[in-house]
């Protein structure tokens, strides 16, 4: 994924990425799903792939959540690995909003993309 600068058209964009990075933390990908569904139009081009990146990266986390379902093996990852991921979670929300915050680029670490 490409490196992508923080361009808003005014001020309620910046607003609508900045608080859909931190509720990310709390609400894993649904604030990243309710800005690419029903924000598109009202915010700026870059805002929309930041939002787009934020939503693959969420949605990579949560599938590999998923694998904690299945019995004892699953159970056993999910007790060492959720934690870890949740603090990946974290760390990753809070540098992406450091770089917002400065204008710098943002790059979110995406494997696969799934929009």
């Amino acid at each position: 994924m490409d490196r992508i600068l923080p361009i808003y058209k005014d001020d309620r964009d910046k607003i609508i990425v900045i608080a859909m990075v931190i509720s990310s933390i709390f609400f894993v990908f649904f604030p990243a799903l309710i800005v690419i569904l029903f924000l598109k139009e009202q915010i700026s081009e870059n805002s929309y792939k930041i939002a787009k990146s934020l939503l693959n990266f969420e949605l990579m986390l949560f599938l590999i959540s998923l694998t904690f379902a299945i019995p004892v093996i699953g159970w056993l990852l999910g007790f060492i690995l959720a934690p870890l991921m949740m603090i990946y979670n974290v760390i990753i929300c809070i540098l992406t909003f450091s770089s917002l915050v400065k204008g710098t680029g943002v790059k979110l670490p995406v494997w696969y993309e799934f929009i």
